[in-house]
């Protein structure tokens, strides 16, 4: 069996629905072969074993839905040279990662919001209000890092998995996929372009494999504290929405500042 670290936490942001005992029962019994039969894999990004019941291309296909939706109701924020610096810092890190032969779209959003998210599709969003305190590349490619992070780490199909088990999705053996709560797995809530978060248990995976593709890409992962110390300080009384859901910047910066030194990249 696969571990489920993480499962409350996505959980909290994916409420499944209210199945009887006998149905649930019934759903097991539909989906056991499924379920056993290749649902479990290693991530070879982090040797972490993942619970995987939906395959790539339907995870792809939804994903390209929710960005035409995105796009259509989020104005771009139309920057020639602020496009061209975010598609090259953008370029260096899916290199670093083992994917710069996909292509992949990054798109600035006109909004003040200090945000971003990705695609399964390798589409990326920055919005205005994130790029403008990305003063250095550095701190432009800690976001990127942590959103590559989530495409390699494969947490979207991850919180679909995890999710899809516990719907009556599961009564036709994970030979359907629910549109809906793919759409939800992707950080797409019901009124389109409101981003949900990942796990936390996600986010941290996503920083540490952030600071790699930075330090492989020729960027300073050391950089990485400045910038979540600025991202910290931007938000006053509130965080900004980019940390609203996510680990404690304090417990955040410490770990890694502590990934920083155990890999001989400080002292920091």
């Amino acid at each position: 069996m696969c571990n489920h670290h993480g499962a409350a936490d996505d959980e909290a942001q994916i409420k499944p629905t209210t199945i009887g005992r006998r149905d649930m029962l019934r759903g097991v019994a539909a989906g056991a072969l499924a379920l056993t039969a290749g649902a479990c894999a290693t991530n070879p990004e982090t040797g972490r074993s993942q619970f995987i019941m939906i395959d790539d291309a339907q995870l792809q296909q939804a994903a390209l839905q929710a960005w035409a939706q995105q796009v259509q109701q989020q104005p771009t924020w139309n920057n020639r040279a602020a496009q061209t610096r975010l598609e090259r810092v953008g370029q260096r890190i899916v290199n670093a990662a083992g994917r710069g032969n996909q292509q992949w779209e990054f798109r600035l959003f006109d909004s003040p919001q200090k945000n971003a998210f990705v695609l399964p599709a390798n589409k990326v969003g920055f919005y205005r209000g994130l790029y403008e305190i990305c003063d250095v590349d550095d701190y432009m490619a800690t976001v990127l890092g942590h959103e590559t992070g989530h495409v390699t780490g494969r947490h979207a199909a991850e919180r679909y998995s995890r999710a899809a088990a516990t719907q009556t999705a599961l009564q036709v053996a994970g030979t359907q996929v629910n549109s809906q709560l793919a759409m939800a797995a992707l950080g797409m809530g019901a009124q389109v372009g409101v981003l949900l978060p990942f796990g936390r248990e996600q986010e941290a995976e996503a920083d540490i494999l952030g600071l790699n593709y930075m330090q492989r890409a020729g960027f300073d992962p050391k950089l990485a504290i400045p910038f979540w110390q600025r991202m910290q300080e931007s938000g006053g009384s509130r965080p900004p929405e980019f940390l609203s859901t996510h680990p404690d910047p304090d417990n955040r910066i410490q770990r890694i500042r502590n990934y920083i030194n155990q890999q001989g990249w400080g002292p920091v």
